[in-house]
């Protein structure tokens, strides 16, 4: 089921892209990268559930003749299942959004140092790396927060008052969309 999520969702970003890059012109390219990670793991306890979080992020890039990002869309579904004791599901969810589908729902804001959602931030770093090339996107200087989770947050000036998100994710699926473009 999680594998033909992230296949509509790669359709529905290659469809929204695809109409873009034919209005831009021949020489540019189109490419869809994913990457999938483990976002967090905890032993159910008799005392409360289990749960285990499964990260895919993807982008959408176009890139010109020159390497050069022409347009960029992340989107990430983000799936937590909780579990018994006994490994039995607690909570299923009932419908999957992508961080993108759930806007203000996804609720970073509140807890954003900047007062940022996570649109408004992957949004901002879209921005960031228009113009640029893979080379120099990852040459982007980061940091680690030191959190455990947040061990690649931009520390780019042009970035800091817009983007507090982790971007490892999003630049190893960048890559992987810029060799995949045709």
């Amino acid at each position: 089921m999680k594998k033909l999520l992230s296949l509509a969702l790669a359709l529905v970003l290659v469809l929204s892209v695809m109409s873009f890059a034919a209005a831009e012109g021949a020489a540019n390219k189109h490419g869809l990268g994913m990457v999938t990670s483990i976002g967090s793991l905890a032993d159910a306890t008799a005392e409360k559930p289990g749960a285990a979080q499964v990260n895919t992020t993807v982008c959408s890039v176009i890139v010109d003749a020159d390497g050069k990002i022409v347009s960029v869309i992340w989107d990430v579904q983000q799936t937590k299942i909780t579990f018994s004791l006994e490994g039995k599901p607690v909570d299923l969810p009932e419908v999957l959004k992508t961080k993108l589908e759930k806007g203000d729902e996804y609720g970073m804001r509140k807890v954003s140092g900047i007062g940022k959602e996570w649109f408004e931030q992957i949004a901002a770093f879209g921005e960031y790396v228009i113009g640029k090339t893979l080379e120099e996107v990852k040459a982007m200087p980061t940091f680690d927060r030191g959190d455990g989770s947040h061990n690649m947050v931009p520390d780019a000036e042009d970035l800091k008052a817009s983007v507090t998100i982790t971007v490892g994710d999003y630049i190893a699926s960048l890559e992987k969309a810029i060799a995949n473009a045709k």
